[in-house]
């Protein structure tokens, strides 16, 4: 009888690992995990999550190593719940990343559009202040000064087509970097000014 037991045992152990065995991949998780992978690059958080996104691939990556893992165990020690775990992990955590991508792109977008509000405040004033530009002997220096005028110009469009393909972080700082720089123009026009009318802008006789 108690042979007849331990091969009922037996039995019994084998068959769970044969059930355990006849465990199949992940498939659809894995396929789910590979969109939500996809889905946060779509989004672009390489540029607006990139943190998040080298993480999120480095997860995907350790779920992948542990899929392959597996396929090494012989077949009736398989288990592939580590794995689908892991790429359960994957799906959320891609929801989160592609969400926080997109609010930190809305975020840079605005912040674009506004410096590039102030760099064509910038430009217009220089250009004002250069309608008052001397013709005299700082004539040299002012026709100086409205090749970067000219140049501001460009800037401009350059960062209008820029924000236009929806770069927005390269659009920030070169209108950053065009704003200072129209400052900079306004400063050298004032100086001709000042130089010609032989006062600084502001002060009295």
């Amino acid at each position: 009888m108690i042979f007849v037991s331990q091969i009922t045992g037996a039995g019994v152990v084998l068959a769970i690992l044969l059930m355990n065995g006849c465990t199949q991949p992940p498939t659809r998780q894995l396929e789910a995990a590979q969109k939500a992978v996809d889905d946060a690059r779509t989004a672009e958080a390489e540029i607006y999550a990139k943190d998040d996104f080298m993480k999120l691939e480095q997860e995907f990556a350790l779920a992948k190593d542990e899929l392959a893992k597996q396929e090494t165990v012989f077949s009736i020690f398989r288990s592939y719940a580590d794995a689908d775990e892991m790429l359960s992990t994957v799906v959320e955590y891609g929801g989160h990343v592609a969400a926080k991508a997109s609010q930190n792109k809305e975020a840079a977008k605005t912040a674009a559009l506004s410096m590039e509000q102030a760099a064509q405040h910038v430009v217009a004033s220089a250009k004002e202040l250069m309608a008052k530009a001397p013709t005299g002997k700082e004539r040299a220096s002012v026709e100086a000064i409205k090749l970067d005028l000219t140049g501001l110009d460009a800037g401009l469009a350059a960062i209008h087509e820029l924000i236009a393909k929806g770069d927005y972080l390269a659009a920030e700082v070169q209108a950053r970097a065009l704003k200072e720089k129209g400052v900079a123009v306004s400063r050298e026009i004032q100086s001709a000014i000042e130089k010609t009318t032989g006062k600084k802008s502001g002060a009295h006789a």
